[in-house]
């Protein structure tokens, strides 16, 4: 009997170890893909705002489909680019005919669904870029999730 129950908890451990291990890897990244920016706006932008000690004034923002294949939610918390000074999740949304944006603290995945982040809903608001985005170049981000952890995507710049 004592065996018995040592062989169940073996398989319980195993059978926990192989639910993490499949959210973990659950999360997919597809189209992932960041707003163009000029030397010339960011050269205008930093003339503009002599007081800004950042050393980069203009924006971009970030777009790209989560796809969660895993069988529990997560959540997309934190990003993070070398690209920019700091990095905001943020939503657009239209409400009583004014567009508006507003910080977010987590953009929800369910679990075997997908969130989009596309322009005019949930975005990656990347602030105070450090260099030019020309359309064609790659951009590394690194996206924390609550449950998968951090993910390293490659984001394509594309024209506006």
């Amino acid at each position: 009997m004592k065996y018995l129950y040592i062989i169940f908890a073996i398989v319980g451990i195993f059978m926990l170890a192989s639910c993490a291990a499949e959210t973990r890897s659950g999360i997919n990244i597809e189209d992932a893909w960041v707003r163009a920016t000029s030397t010339q706006t960011m050269e205008s932008d930093q003339a503009t705002s002599q007081s800004d000690m950042s050393g980069g004034g203009s924006n971009s923002a970030a777009y790209m489909v989560i796809q969660n294949n895993g069988s529990m939610p997560d959540r997309l918390v934190r990003v993070f680019s070398d690209a920019a000074h700091s990095t905001e999740l943020h939503l657009s949304e239209m409400k009583e005919g004014v567009m508006s944006m507003r910080p977010v603290d987590g953009v929800d995945v369910p679990a075997r669904g997908k969130a989009e982040l596309k322009p005019g809903s949930y975005h990656i608001m990347l602030v105070g870029i450090t260099r030019a985005l020309a359309p064609g170049d790659k951009l590394k981000l690194t996206l924390e999730f609550e449950i998968a952890g951090e993910m390293e995507v490659e984001a394509e710049v594309r024209a506006p």
